[in-house]
């Protein structure tokens, strides 16, 4: 019998990451592409993803499941520039049966200011790209925190 999700729908950990701003993220103004920030958002969790002990390669290793993306969105508040350090920040919003939510912050470190913050939703699939409840142990990972 599958464990129950019910009390791990309202997950409320917080991660942070810091990077530079990158050359190859930039463009000849040395302003970082507007599409980047998905990209420092996906590292972040990426990052948060080791700190549980469950790489993303993990998951697909002990689980057989993979967390494509079903819905991003993000706004954008103030550029960011070649060899800017950011922090970005991933709260995760919800844990459903096949669905997690994180919510994302980036901020430049130095002017203490928002550059850009958005969500993105995904949803576990097996290799085959059906959708499939998130494993309890996983879930109670993300829902506990590192």
């Amino acid at each position: 019998m599958r464990e129950s999700l019910c009390d791990l729908r309202e997950a409320v950990m917080v991660f942070k990451c810091s990077f530079r701003a990158r050359w190859v993220d930039t463009d000849v103004a040395r302003v970082m592409h507007f599409t980047n920030s998905l990209r420092y958002f996906e590292a972040c969790e990426e990052e948060y993803y080791r700190s549980l002990g469950q790489g993303l390669n993990a998951l697909r290793e002990n689980y057989g499941i993979i967390l494509p993306r079903v819905e991003v969105h993000c706004r954008y508040a103030a550029p960011c520039r070649f060899d800017d350090t950011i922090e970005v920040t991933l709260k995760t919003r919800e844990v459903a049966d096949k669905t997690i939510t994180y919510d994302f912050q980036l901020f430049m470190k130095e002017e203490e200011w928002l550059a850009a913050e958005g969500y993105v939703k995904c949803i576990a699939v097996e290799l085959n790209w059906k959708a499939v409840p998130l494993p309890v142990e996983v879930a109670k990972a993300i829902h506990e925190g590192a």
